[in-house]
């Protein structure tokens, strides 16, 4: 009788344990933002700051399959294309850890010659209607640029790492 009880404690115990990652990574738009530019930066940069998110994800931590950390490419479970292809430069978005700002950035249409320093982009019309990639604009040699990209920053990776989801 105390082995069955002994056993029927341990299965219970284990019932009880459910894999919950804690962390949550989100795609936001912003509902409101500002944006001006740093001339200290070589070269100039857009800044974008105050950024509020809108109440709801662009994109769900559900709906995230995987990140694929040398292409800064996610990819999701439901289509995104149709859902971002008319946002135009007016439209920011924020990359979060449970709601933590990770970085911002703006859509950028491809129709658009201006190349825009200091954030992330995403060009709403990409080849694949699961994937959303986000760029962001280069200079070679610029040290100043490469300290502003955070699209492979450390807790989006470590968080993407323990849910399985990192490539």
């Amino acid at each position: 009788m105390r082995k069955i009880l002994f056993y029927v404690l341990i299965l219970l115990s284990m019932a009880g344990c459910t894999k919950d990652h804690g962390s949550r990574v989100e795609i936001y738009l912003l509902s409101s933002y500002s944006s001006s530019t740093n001339t200290s930066t070589s070269p100039a940069t857009v800044v974008i700051t105050n950024p509020v998110l809108e109440n709801s994800p662009l994109v769900a931590d559900k709906d995230i399959s995987f990140y694929t950390q040398s292409t800064y490419t996610f990819t999701l479970k439901k289509d995104i294309q149709s859902r971002i292809a008319s946002y135009g430069a007016d439209k920011a978005f924020a990359v979060t850890v449970d709601k933590e700002l990770v970085y911002v950035g703006k859509f950028q249409p491809a129709y658009l010659s201006n190349i825009p320093f200091g954030h992330a982009t995403i060009t709403p019309l990409g080849p694949n209607n699961q994937e959303l990639k986000i760029d962001f604009p280069m200079v070679v040699g610029s040290t100043d640029l490469l300290l502003l990209d955070k699209r492979n920053d450390d807790l989006l990776i470590a968080t993407l790492r323990a849910t399985g989801r990192l490539r």
